[in-house]
């Protein structure tokens, strides 16, 4: 039987699925967004997109990005201003 004819858990997380890895990843939105896109980061493989509403669904996140969350490695996507180089002054 479905879920829904069963009268058991219902998803009520907004999640979208990573372009790269294929993987359900929360949306970071409380409500459905209709008109604008949602950027999210893929908790993964670290892939920043953008998604458009009809990408959004409402669905269970992936046990593996449950898992990456409560591990130690798991640094969102943060880019990092370019390096500098050396003063030359001698």
């Amino acid at each position: 039987m479905h879920y829904t004819q069963q009268n058991g858990p219902r998803p009520t997380t907004f999640v979208v699925r990573c372009k790269l890895c294929g993987r359900n990843v929360p949306a970071g939105v409380d409500s459905f967004p209709y008109n604008c896109n949602t950027v999210v980061a893929c908790r993964l493989c670290g892939e920043l997109r953008r998604y458009r509403p009809s990408e959004v669904f409402l669905g269970w996140v992936d046990g593996l990005v449950e898992e990456q969350k409560a591990s130690r490695r798991f640094r969102p996507f943060v880019r990092k201003p370019p390096r500098r180089e050396p003063d030359s002054r001698e």
